[in-house]
């Protein structure tokens, strides 16, 4: 329930240390919600300690020092799991070579990327909830499971003890993100946005498992993983011996997953406003949110009617239609 989709990169964070049994300590570095409320890249040195990396966050992570303390920890003998995007598990890898570090204690992790929404974004974005809640942000969930998986419900939290869960205020975030508008421009012309890809084994949500195979329970979330390499497979072989009713794990023969995965075939399309909504960007937070989401009394009527409708059957026909047209 910590994590957005299936929770398989804690799955995976257990069957490396005991791939790893021999090294002399596993280390793992993921992106954390730090406590004033920034994303960044940190290491921690258990299994136990990896529930900070759980969940999706949706901002550029900053990645500090982990590239050279990754490079001493493994100069050292020890193994380091790393999971992040694409371009970071590639930057990861072309400096470890570039000082010729041996990598074979080094297991990467890349995730299925939409692309990275701007930290700027996110800065003034927190500024906002904290005006309409008149309080303090203290914590955020950019997906919040117990209101469900597939629609990014997000949680805020203030100081005041006012709590957002999944309401329109929570919704513009990911609203500008899903229409590509708060996403770095780099993003739309990466590099990484393929079937190669640069981690031994990649992560993301399981979009379509309803039909691809309606008999795995997705209630809750079931988490994507490809293994790009023989150290992934490894790891996956290590993981599915250890299934049982908590945990399932079942290969998906051909790649239909594909239809529900645009960004392992393209990136991220740039909005034809795109431009637009940068320029005008300097006139607020407040000034693009009502001028490119509409967001008002009507954005918020709407939005708690899509929010009662998503809870009945009529979603279901919905989604259904909706494949049709899109497959």
């Amino acid at each position: 329930m910590r994590s957005s989709s299936g929770g398989a990169f804690l799955a995976l964070c257990r069957a490396f240390a005991k791939r790893e049994e021999g090294a002399r300590a596993c280390y793992y570095c993921g992106a954390v919600m730090t406590e004033d409320l920034h994303v960044a890249h940190r290491i921690v040195d258990s299994v136990e300690k990896c529930a900070a990396l759980q969940g999706s966050k949706y901002v550029k992570s900053e990645l500090g020092t982990c590239y050279p303390t990754i490079r001493t920890l493994l100069r050292d003998g020890n193994a380091v799991l790393f999971s992040g995007t694409p371009c970071q598990v590639a930057g990861l890898k072309r400096y470890l070579a570039q000082y010729g570090e041996p990598a074979e204690h080094l297991l990467t992790i890349d995730v299925i990327c939409h692309g990275a929404p701007v930290k700027r974004v996110w800065d003034d974005y927190k500024r906002w909830l904290e005006q309409q809640a008149k309080s303090a942000l203290t914590s955020y969930s950019f997906r919040y499971k117990p209101e469900g998986w597939r629609a990014y419900p997000a949680r805020a939290v203030f100081q005041n003890g006012k709590e957002y869960v999944n309401t329109s205020e929570t919704s513009v975030y990911s609203r500008l993100q899903m229409r590509g508008l708060s996403v770095s421009s780099g993003c739309f012309s990466c590099a990484y946005a393929k079937e190669q890809r640069e981690g031994d084994v990649t992560l993301g949500d399981f979009w379509g498992i309803e039909t691809i195979a309606p008999d795995i329970p997705h209630k809750n979330g079931v988490s994507l993983v490809l293994t790009n390499t023989e150290r992934g497979e490894q790891l996956m072989a290590l993981l599915s011996q250890n299934t049982g009713r908590a945990q399932l794990v079942r290969q998906i023969p051909g790649n239909t997953y594909l239809n529900y995965q645009h960004n392992l075939r393209a990136p991220t399309e740039k909005p034809a406003d795109y431009e637009a909504f940068w320029q005008e960007y300097a006139r607020g937070f407040d000034y693009v949110l009502r001028k490119y989401l509409r967001y008002g009394s009507r954005y918020q009527m709407l939005f708690r009617l899509k929010k009662i409708i998503r809870k009945t059957p009529v979603i279901d026909v919905y989604r259904r239609l909706r494949r049709r047209q899109t497959g």
